[in-house]
């Protein structure tokens, strides 16, 4: 902890104190909703191909959300890329200048996949990165700025960057079996490495992580599963989500992403996926390209018990009626404004939190 770390970790700990004790009351029933703002998050998430870059970014991310209105327990993460679980199997890391990593699928045919043994995830390259960025960011500032896991991509959508997507989502149609002891395959590796990791992290560790609102009092681990956007509810039903309760079982919950429009796949989440602590999606365009409807997450999710963590868009007007369109006496909400600028922030923060206040009471 040499030179300004010192100085970080200090107004960091101030900072903790008052956000940590906002998501205990939100974990207890005293509250209903939470703000979430950064800035700086998209260089965390492009070309970071070394543990050094990796905390530079993190804690530069961490000293910006320092001067931030937000709810949000800021976290450093090693991040590289999507194909961590993929490159277990031997799925080759490409690096670009500027942009996240990219893997290229290495199997071309179901037949690939029959009878394909479990590799070990100590044999991969970038598990072990993530393994020795953990160890630096110890080594630099001890358990005093929280760490969350790597970016854990579901069994579903880790299998597509494996295998043909083509091939996988067909092949849940026509050999079910054969695709789900594939992902049965990743998903125990999903555990082996969360917990190695979660090992590894110690008391720094916040869950659920990646993307979500994390804090010491929640738990679970962040899973994103992009797929949910392109699967047909009945799959879904029948494999990813069985899929991410077994993950959600041995890690004390789970909580679950996806890009485009999936509302119709939340109504079943708490049937088949109980131990599901929070979802996270986007309500608009400003997010993604095929958004959800604020009235179909929370029609979905009401009075579930179960969290939507939302993003919404920076404009101030539009951002406030997209959550009245998603607020509910019955729905818990963590709101994530797109940000733009400190002035923008500061107003949305206000703004919000009134209406919220409002609302809930």
């Amino acid at each position: 902890m040499q030179g300004n770390y010192t100085k970080i970790i200090d107004e960091y700990q101030k900072l903790r104190s008052d956000r940590e004790q906002k998501a205990q009351d939100f974990v207890n029933g005293k509250r209903s909703y939470l703000i979430y703002q950064a800035s700086v998050k998209r260089e965390l998430y492009t070309d970071s191909d070394s543990k050094e870059i990796c905390f530079d970014r993190s804690i530069n991310y961490i000293s910006k959300c320092l001067q931030e209105k937000s709810d949000h327990v800021p976290a450093m993460q090693p991040w590289f890329g999507t194909g961590v679980y993929a490159n277990m199997y031997g799925c080759k890391y490409i690096w670009r200048k500027g942009e996240a990593p990219a893997t290229n699928y290495i199997y071309h045919s179901l037949n690939d996949i029959a009878g394909i043994k479990k590799p070990k995830w100590e044999n991969s390259v970038i598990a072990q990165m993530v393994m020795d960025t953990i160890k630096y960011f110890k080594s630099k500032t001890g358990d005093s700025i929280p760490i969350t896991w790597t970016d854990t991509q579901s069994a579903h959508d880790t299998a597509t960057l494996v295998l043909d997507a083509t091939e996988i989502l067909m092949g849940c149609l026509t050999e079910p079996r054969l695709v789900i002891n594939f992902m049965n395959d990743i998903n125990d590796l999903i555990i082996e490495f969360s917990q190695a990791q979660a090992d590894l992290i110690g008391d720094a560790l916040i869950r659920p992580g990646h993307v979500m609102y994390s804090a010491k009092s929640f738990g679970g681990i962040s899973i994103s599963d992009d797929n949910l956007g392109v699967v047909s509810p009945q799959i879904a039903k029948d494999i990813n989500l069985p899929l991410n309760e077994k993950v959600g079982k041995a890690m004390g919950g789970f909580a679950v992403h996806s890009c485009g429009t999936w509302t119709k796949i939340m109504k079943f989440i708490p049937q088949v996926s109980p131990s599901c602590m929070m979802v996270h999606c986007s309500l608009t365009k400003d997010w993604d390209t095929a958004p959800n409807k604020p009235e179909d997450v929370r029609d979905a999710m009401k009075g579930t018990g179960i969290p939507a963590h939302v993003r919404v868009p920076a404009d101030t007007s539009r951002m406030l009626e997209t959550v009245k369109r998603v607020i509910d006496p019955d729905l818990k909400l963590i709101v994530q404004p797109q940000y733009v600028d400190e002035e923008t922030a500061e107003r949305n923060y206000h703004e919000l939190n009134n209406l919220l206040k409002d609302f809930y009471g």
